[in-house]
């Protein structure tokens, strides 16, 4: 007889693992997850928001199925195709690097490499997590299509990929839940129950503008409150800058290995010790590196203040809607300009964020059905985000809090002029 595991979600209540799905969450890169935190640093402004990927993984594959089953018996989709977005959904952080979003754009930078191909070349070569897809007869191949939005069912690229899609539904009532931030509550349900595939990609009735609405917004207000709230970015950054400094003195950097090279995290895959690649080594290595004094004393001070909370302070902080990155390129150069001319600061005694983050997709929003046509949710009179700018934009100049007043006395002069 067949094992079942239930596993009790803060959110979805008991959560159904048996067959492919008991035996993924199994696997020691999958178990990893347990050691990767959903919102890295958010717990200095926020202290509860400390969950893990692990759990939202498993609340994504909790809506997929949701969703699916209902789609399945109304004929839209296939049974095997329900398992298959299962599948995909409790895969899709499957590679990320440790602290997420805080190291991933310093990967990036160093080598090109982007979380979703780190997520493509677990699921490919991973000899653990390859060995249960086989046995089950679930496609690598097919697995990653749907992740990358490449497979031929858009059903099912827009569940798993899309402005509505099932990792959105879940982290945002998540990250919520744990944060104490109400701005991220929907109303999931309803979202589940209506929506459906049509003409290109998955649509909403009309009934249900008010919930779908209520996503956008939900979307746009965490953004500015957790995902991008000033002391975490300055803390995500921090890191950033402390990692780089670690990758410079041998010691440390041969404790990273094999994770110091695209290569090196490749083999890591393939030979099955990727896993050991967490929030835990990185953090065990920030303590080492302490302990033995073998960084120079500014680099040993950035770390003190990233473990006592004394990071970045922001002397700029401007956060607005827009329409594209355009819009505030002029300000990055600014800043830029100020810090070379007006300071003697350089990284990491300073450093600048500029960003902006889409709230919904300009060429494929979510869709509605009006009195059977199907219209994007931007071209509909009474819809609230029609009015909304696509974009969310954030301009910071982050410095150390020493330099704080001399910075801002500086910033008032150059802007003066």
């Amino acid at each position: 007889m067949e094992k079942t595991v239930y596993v009790y979600d803060e959110l979805h209540g008991y959560i159904k693992l048996a067959g492919v799905f008991r035996d993924i969450v199994s696997t020691k890169v999958f178990q990893r997850l347990r050691r990767i935190r959903q919102l890295p640093f958010a717990w200095y402004v926020y202290p509860g928001a400390t969950h893990t990927r692990f759990s939202h993984t498993l609340g994504s594959m909790y809506i997929a199925e949701l969703i699916a089953q209902r789609l399945s018996e109304s004929g839209y989709i296939s049974r095997d195709d329900v398992s298959l977005v299962k599948v995909c959904a409790l895969l899709h952080d499957i590679g990320h690097a440790p602290y997420s979003h805080s190291l991933e754009p310093l990967i990036t930078e160093l080598w090109g490499t982007e979380s979703g191909d780190l997520v493509e070349q677990v699921i490919a070569s991973d000899p653990e997590l390859r060995e249960v897809m086989e046995k089950y007869g679930i496609s690598f191949s097919e697995v990653i299509s749907v992740l990358r939005g490449r497979s031929s069912s858009g059903v099912l690229n827009d569940m798993i990929s899309s402005d509505i899609d099932v990792d959105r539904l879940d982290y945002l009532p998540r990250d919520a839940y744990h944060t104490g931030v109400a701005y991220g509550n929907i109303d999931l349900h309803r979202l589940a129950l209506f929506l459906t595939p049509g003409s290109s990609g998955m649509t909403v009735p009309l009934k249900a503008l008010n919930a779908l609405e209520s996503f956008y917004i939900a979307r746009l207000h965490m953004y500015k409150a957790v995902y991008y709230h000033k002391t975490i970015t300055g803390y995500q950054i921090l890191l950033r800058n402390i990692y780089s400094e670690l990758l410079r003195y041998g010691e440390l950097r041969d404790v990273l290995e094999p994770y110091v090279s695209p290569q090196g995290i490749l083999n890591a895959i393939r030979e099955g010790y990727y896993y050991l690649w967490d929030d835990y080594l990185v953090s065990g290595l920030l303590n080492y590196a302490l302990s033995k004094k073998v960084l120079s004393p500014e680099a040993e001070s950035l770390i003190f203040r990233l473990l006592n909370r004394r990071g970045y302070k922001a002397v700029v902080s401007d956060v607005r809607m827009c329409w594209s990155y355009r819009e505030i390129a002029t300000k990055f150069s600014e800043l830029r300009a100020f810090i070379e001319s007006e300071t003697s600061l350089i990284p990491p005694k300073a450093a600048i964020f500029v960003e902006a983050v889409p709230v919904y997709t300009l060429e494929r929003p979510a869709r509605v059905v009006v009195e059977g046509v199907e219209q994007k949710i931007v071209d509909i009179e009474e819809s609230i985000v029609r009015y909304i700018p696509s974009h969310v934009c954030f301009t910071r100049l982050y410095v150390l809090p020493e330099y704080v007043e001399e910075v801002r006395a500086a910033l008032l002069k150059f802007f003066k002029h």
